[in-house]
């Protein structure tokens, strides 16, 4: 565990060297943030037994985004990295993901392992519409193309898919947000036509100095089709 802790800090950090070249010959925009939350949720569903600590790095440049992003339980129960790469136009947002989730406890980081079947990386094609200037509704639908989303009766790919209508709000200082995700037909998330994630989020950004903030954010989620619960509070820095 103390290799792997080593070598995911050394591959964000080396990342990090790179966008900043980058950002300094382009004049890109970069932005490195951290979180930490109480418990990773993610789609309906809870990663990881322990509190986890999320460090990212974005890097934007007009049109396009690039990041990396990173997710690690101290208990070792939950690991993960993604690079991603996203487009906008108009109102829409189309994002290529790769999460890269190895097994836990880690024993062997096989990164850049991408054979079918063995790899523990997952390409999730996403494409997100919103106008919040004209009004606050937003819908995401995302598909996972490739990787370690596998039928284990046929070998083929599931192409598990997730849609998510939300619906966003401001009252006072608070950004709230209220969504419904669910899966059209059985994949990954589950095995059939489900609604899977429904809940609440909501932040809010506190003055620290005058130039310096944090945000504060908290998530109510209940997956109907797991019958499951699940509470988060975290903090942007």
């Amino acid at each position: 565990m103390k290799r792997f802790t080593l070598l995911f800090l050394c591959t964000f950090f080396l990342i990090s060297s790179a966008v900043i070249g980058q950002d300094s010959i382009s004049g890109g925009k970069l932005q490195i943030s951290g979180e930490i939350y109480s418990k990773h949720l993610w789609r309906g569903s809870a990663n990881g037994t322990s509190v986890s600590f999320q460090p990212s790095l974005e890097y934007q440049i007009g049109r396009f985004t690039t990041g990396v992003w990173g997710a690690w339980c101290p208990d070792g129960s939950y690991t993960e990295l993604d690079l991603y790469f996203s487009c906008s136009a108009n109102n829409f947002t189309f994002t290529l993901f790769d999460y890269f989730c190895p097994a836990n406890p880690v024993q062997n980081f096989d990164f850049f392992e991408i054979g079918k079947g063995r790899t523990r990386h997952t390409f999730d094609l996403n494409a997100e519409y919103a106008d919040p200037d004209k009004h606050p509704f937003a819908l995401l639908a995302a598909v996972m193309v490739y990787g370690d989303d596998l039928d284990p009766e046929t070998g083929r790919n599931n192409f598990s898919t997730y849609i998510e209508p939300s619906v966003s709000f401001s009252p006072g200082k608070f950004n709230l947000r209220a969504f419904a995700g669910l899966t059209p037909f059985s994949s990954y998330y589950a095995n059939k036509a489900s609604l899977i994630n429904t809940g609440i989020s909501a932040a809010r950004k506190i003055p620290v100095t005058t130039k310096y903030g944090v945000t504060v954010k908290t998530a109510f989620v209940y997956n109907p089709f797991k019958e499951q619960t699940h509470f988060t509070v975290g903090v942007k820095l």
